[in-house]
């Protein structure tokens, strides 16, 4: 709220000096929001019965296939821009993938190496005929 009525203030104002102001009051709200949401995404994978490091898979690799889009000036030769949005959109099926593993597929029945199912879930017994 403090932050939304400094950039509200400085609009109305028409002065950026509070930018720089809402910049520092803006990065620990970022690093809080951050650690929430690896913090989320492990639980996650816990809950699917695999480790954290697959986040390195799902959000590591296309943030660095990502990079040379955003450092590619808009200037540059339409081949090199090319090549930019191809990294990126290689990057984009590891996204996919992370989002159809920590948000739409259940986790594990029963516990795991990670510990016991949050939903309380027991796996079924075979049925004996």
């Amino acid at each position: 709220l403090l932050v939304g009525l400094i950039f509200v203030s400085a609009v109305v104002a028409k002065e950026l000096t509070a930018v720089p102001l809402l910049v520092l009051l803006g990065i620990p709200v970022w690093v809080a929001l951050l650690v929430a949401v690896f913090a989320n995404a492990t639980r996650r994978l816990h809950d699917r019965a695999k480790s954290a490091w697959w986040l390195l898979l799902f959000y590591g690799v296309p943030t660095v296939l990502n990079i040379p889009l955003e450092l590619t000036p808009e200037a540059a030769p339409d081949e090199a821009q090319a090549f930019a949005v191809l990294l990126t959109a290689v990057g984009l099926p590891f996204s996919i993938w992370g989002l159809v593993e920590m948000g739409f597929l259940s986790g594990m029945l029963g516990p795991n190496r990670f510990g016991d199912d949050p939903l309380g879930r027991l796996p079924q017994e075979p049925a004996v005929a």
